[in-house]
């Protein structure tokens, strides 16, 4: 089964409603950030109040960049998650996730795709919620148990569209279902590695990794994720299925690393392990 299916954009469709929205949304978020960027939106960074803590604080434009701040925190993946959505939406990512079923109805009477897609999530649910939180520290961060969710799906939901927009280039070259697997290995091991090594753990996850479980959790967790995973989208192709499991992964991993929310009044070295 192909991601890509034959599309059309700007005719009215679902996916152009959800583009239309995330491109709106976008300029809104860009407009933020340049305001706080600029320190023309104080919050708690007004020398002229007192943040929750007491003590007065800098404005926006003389921040530390080094610090961990949790509302350009939200900006920057408020801004990320517009631009997969767009990204996905261009591509006929969206456009095919939403047309497609979850499960054809053959599958459900195939014995090899049932223990394959338990096997898979059984795995997902080990790594994610029992290896994956052991390498993690919380730093007596607040519990937003509402918050994280809505936040962990939205991450988890947007990321896995910029994989499968990887998995829809390796398709364009024409080439078959497990080339198609291994190009988008090949893609997405350079991506996913200059993604949290210089952008995604350091300016939007607060610190939460445990120096001595970086290795672990790749070797563990991520690697044989994305291995698994792109040998069942090669063999059977639910694309959609794939995209709610690491929603379900990445939904896990706000929770254990407790999230901050917008308005905590929290502070740390950006991209600090320990």
């Amino acid at each position: 089964m192909q991601l890509i299916q034959p599309y059309s954009l700007l005719i009215g469709s679902a996916a152009d409603w959800i583009a239309g929205a995330s491109a709106l949304l976008l300029a809104i978020l860009a407009l933020g950030y340049w305001r706080r960027r600029a320190g023309r939106d104080p919050g708690c960074y007004d020398p002229l109040r007192r943040c929750p803590g007491g003590e007065p604080r800098r404005g926006g434009a003389g921040r530390d960049p080094g610090r961990y701040d949790p509302r350009l925190a939200w900006l920057r993946a408020g801004l990320y998650f517009c631009a997969a959505l767009l990204l996905s939406w261009s591509l006929g990512v969206l456009h095919g996730l939403l047309a497609a079923p979850l499960v054809a109805p053959e599958q459900w009477r195939n014995p090899y795709w049932a223990a394959y897609t338990l096997a898979y999530a059984l795995f997902l649910w080990f790594a994610y919620m029992v290896l994956w939180p052991r390498g993690t520290f919380t730093d007596g961060r607040k519990r937003h148990p509402l918050i994280a969710t809505g936040y962990g799906l939205a991450w988890g939901l947007c990321h896995g569209q910029v994989f499968l927009c990887f998995w829809a280039l390796a398709e364009r070259t024409g080439l078959g279902s497990f080339w198609v697997a291994a190009l988008s290995w090949l893609l997405l091991s350079g991506y996913n590695f200059a993604y949290h090594q210089f952008f995604w753990d350091v300016h939007v996850s607060p610190p939460h990794n445990h120096a001595a479980w970086n290795a672990k959790k790749v070797l563990f967790c991520h690697a044989p994720n994305l291995l698994l995973g792109l040998a069942w989208l090669a063999i059977w192709g639910n694309f959609g299925l794939w995209l709610l499991f690491q929603a379900g992964c990445l939904l896990a991993s706000a929770h254990h690393m407790r999230f901050p929310a917008w308005h905590d009044d929290y502070s740390a070295v950006a991209g600090e392990t320990r």
